[in-house]
């Protein structure tokens, strides 16, 4: 709440009881869940500034891009960023404003991008396609005035996203990530020229005991009638992916809430759960050591960061722009009401 500070006779006085009075009402604004709005908190420190993702490898497998060394998981992203106050409030936002009462170091993270820009402390890019950008602007918001624009060149197998990696190592090494996100125009049903568009939005990184591993959601790949997909890829020899798809679609040009629950507390199989607008896909959990049949490239990563945005492991003809808006990152369940 800031340092009351007075020069004068009457101002060292009061100063203590000015100050306990600014506590009080600190403390019954946290515990009323209501969390303090823009302009609250300045800029936290620590943190590299963000680079870019290096070039992508070529994955003979799956015709896309595999992950440059570790580029998809990036470097420490640091522990400030966000200012407001610390503790995991869960009170929803009332008046479209940002929520602020988020910590930025190891349990929870929240933003809406309500400044205008890329937190670079919070932040890394993943942007090895030079035609794809990320940009903050007023277009299209979620809340508020401001959301991440990726753009892509359509039909040009692109990757651009945002990776955070303050909120890791996760605790128990399981996390909730919940974005909402708005894409144009439609996707159109896979098939002709087009028969694979498999793609990623929101996905985990990291590495178990053979290597890499990439796990979340994303489109459905062969076949795909813009169902959304619930996919794992152990990128390590030997390699293994899965995931099935869902039942329910992707719907363009409208906000969509999407959660994601990675959960590695197993060491011997990593389980996934997916939430549309609150709805849980049953049909998209997943369990890797049933999926993989008894192959030994299946344990959960050591979860090191999120991504948000676009991976095209194939392009997809005609997607040239997301929009991207209040992401939280949490040891609990998030919902989209928060």
């Amino acid at each position: 709440m800031g340092r009351f500070r007075s020069e004068s006779v009457i101002g060292k006085v009061w100063a203590p009881f000015l100050a306990a009075l600014l506590a009080t009402a600190c403390s019954a604004q946290s515990e009323t869940g209501n969390p303090p709005r823009a302009g609250s908190g300045g800029a936290g420190t620590g943190g590299a500034s963000a680079g870019t993702g290096g070039a992508p490898t070529v994955d003979p497998g799956s015709g896309g891009n595999t992950p440059p060394g570790d580029a998809a998981s990036g470097g420490a992203g640091g522990g400030g960023g966000g200012g407001g106050a610390i503790g995991g409030g869960d009170g929803p936002a009332t008046d479209g404003g940002p929520l602020t009462n988020c910590t930025t170091a190891g349990s929870e993270l929240c933003e809406d991008f309500e400044s205008g820009q890329l937190d670079m402390q919070r932040w890394k890019l993943n942007k090895p396609s030079a035609s794809a950008s990320i940009t903050v602007d007023d277009i299209h918001a979620h809340t508020g005035k401001y959301a991440v624009h990726i753009k892509v060149v359509p039909n040009q197998q692109s990757t651009a996203m945002i990776n955070e990696t303050v909120t890791f190592p996760a605790a128990t090494n399981a996390f909730y990530a919940r974005m909402f996100v708005y894409f144009s125009p439609d996707i159109p049903v896979a098939g002709g020229a087009n028969p694979d568009m498999h793609t990623g939005f929101l996905l985990g990184n990291g590495n178990n005991d053979r290597g890499n591993v990439q796990a979340g959601l994303g489109l459905s790949g062969f076949g795909s009638a813009k169902q959304w997909l619930s996919y794992s890829i152990f990128y390590a020899n030997p390699k293994f992916e899965f995931g099935p798809s869902s039942k329910s679609l992707i719907a363009a040009n409208q906000w969509q809430c999407v959660e994601l629950f990675e959960d590695g507390s197993d060491p011997k199989t990593e389980i996934r759960q997916i939430w549309v607008d609150d709805k849980e896909l049953t049909e998209l959990k997943t369990d890797s050591a049933k999926a993989a049949g008894g192959q030994v490239n299946h344990l959960p990563p050591k979860w090191a960061s999120v991504s948000f945005g676009i991976w095209e492991y194939h392009p997809i003809p005609v997607l040239s722009d997301m929009w991207i808006d209040d992401i939280r990152v949490s040891s609990k369940k998030i919902g989209c009401a928060n």
